[in-house]
């Protein structure tokens, strides 16, 4: 499970990375548009944005269904070096084609990301991570306030 420092760093992003193994142990990073739910459970919808296989043929789709452990990547740069840091959330990725957990998840994304409305389809599969580990390195705890604008 992951802390509330973890989840309130990971939150404060817009995208991730998601790091899956084929099954000739080749890696494949992708970035990616997420949530978080209960209990730190990362959610990722197969959108319909432009690529160049679409659904179950994508790379990180196909690299799931023969290898579910997965590594999400959330880092934060900085001029100031002092204010790196970064999680990698470690877990098995599940694709999730029907029921509540599925429709949970793209309640979740379609609330974070108004793109959605044109770019998800209703009923589009999720890739659902359940994270196991963490990892995180760095100075996590600014991030929050650093992207807050002037007038709040």
């Amino acid at each position: 499970m992951l802390n509330a420092d973890i989840l309130e760093f990971i939150e404060s992003f817009e995208v991730a990375r998601l790091a899956t193994v084929d099954v000739e142990n080749r890696p494949n990073v992708v970035p990616i548009c997420f949530v978080c739910g209960e209990k730190g459970v990362i959610y990722s919808a197969i959108d319909s944005k432009p690529k160049k296989v679409t659904g179950r043929d994508l790379k990180r789709v196909t690299n799931i269904s023969v290898n579910p452990s997965v590594s999400v990547v959330f880092d934060k740069y900085s001029e100031d070096w002092d204010q790196l840091g970064y999680v990698v959330v470690h877990g098995l990725a599940q694709l999730l084609l029907s029921g509540d957990e599925r429709q949970y998840a793209e309640d979740l994304l379609r609330a974070k990301y108004p793109q959605y409305e044109k770019y998800l389809k209703k009923g589009a599969p999720i890739i659902r991570v359940m994270a196991n580990r963490h990892v995180s390195w760095g100075n996590i705890l600014t991030h929050q306030s650093e992207n807050k604008s002037i007038d709040e």
